[in-house]
């Protein structure tokens, strides 16, 4: 039997350019600027994050017009993609903050500033996702056919349910979440089919990168190996970073999870399946 063909490796989405190093002597006078200071800092008082590699959405009528093609399924509208994300480290400082109100519920101008780790290089829009800190969100959600109802952002722990009537729903008793964030209802419990509840809960925190504040910062480092060199590096961005509100959620195998599908007004008591095209 012949060899099967070997399979190309996945090709990786973060490369750290090695220093370039030219012969030199230290000065008397020499003052070096410490990197590992800035790794220090960025270990220590930093959070875990993932950043992206955002890009733009190539599913386009022509590169000058960037008019979308109809119900696009590789960006959902937004006009971005985001792959193959790292998890490292980010110092998150200076924040502001100003609310926004929609009539699905309330959100946040929150901005602040983020210093990431040496190698990690973001271009504007790039998404930037918080690993250990979730924020709060809610909203009004109509409840569908079947057992499962869409929530905006993965959630991960539901504080408060209340549908229209003023019934309350409770965790465990009435409902659970999935693996993926979204409401599953117990079997002959929730609202009924139409009707409109108010959620409250904890869900991932995400930013979008929206202006360069340090990233073009260099400086020479004296190394004393093998006769004295000189070592130019880059050191690590800083970012202002807004809240992130373009969500295209996906499971944990990479599927789109599409949004609730009943219409305004329509009830029945067929079952169907939020997640079903």
């Amino acid at each position: 039997m012949a060899d099967e063909p070997k399979r190309k490796p996945r090709p990786q989405g973060w490369n750290l350019t090695p220093p370039v190093r030219i012969p030199g002597k230290k000065g008397s006078n020499r003052v070096d600027l410490t990197p590992e200071k800035f790794r220090e800092l960025i270990n220590t008082k930093g959070t875990r994050v993932r950043v992206f590699r955002t890009t733009f959405c190539p599913n386009v009528k022509s590169i000058d017009g960037a008019e979308h093609n109809i119900d696009c399924d590789m960006c959902n509208g937004s006009g971005w993609l985001d792959v193959r994300p790292i998890e490292t480290m980010a110092y998150i400082q200076t924040q502001s903050f100003e609310k926004m109100i929609f009539s699905e519920g309330m959100f946040d101008g929150n901005s602040v500033a983020a210093t990431f780790n040496f190698g990690v290089e973001l271009q504007y829009f790039t998404l930037v996702e918080l690993l250990d800190f979730p924020e709060i969100f809610y909203q009004r959600v109509k409840r569908q056919n079947g057992n499962l109802d869409v929530l905006k952002y993965k959630a991960l722990r539901i504080n408060i349910l209340i549908d229209q009537h003023g019934k309350e729903y409770f965790a465990d008793a009435d409902f659970t979440l999935d693996p993926n964030g979204s409401i599953k209802w117990n079997s002959n419990r929730g609202p009924g089919v139409g009707v409109i509840y108010t959620v409250h809960y904890q869900a991932a925190m995400q930013f979008r990168a929206v202006r360069a504040m340090h990233v073009n910062r260099f400086t020479q480092i004296f190394k004393p190996e093998n006769g004295g060199t000189i070592e130019h590096i880059k050191l690590p961005e800083q970012w202002l970073l807004m809240k992130e509100f373009l969500i295209k959620r996906r499971d944990r195998d990479g599927n789109e999870i599409l949004p609730n599908l009943i219409a305004p007004g329509t009830e029945s008591d067929e079952p169907q399946d939020p997640y079903q095209t």
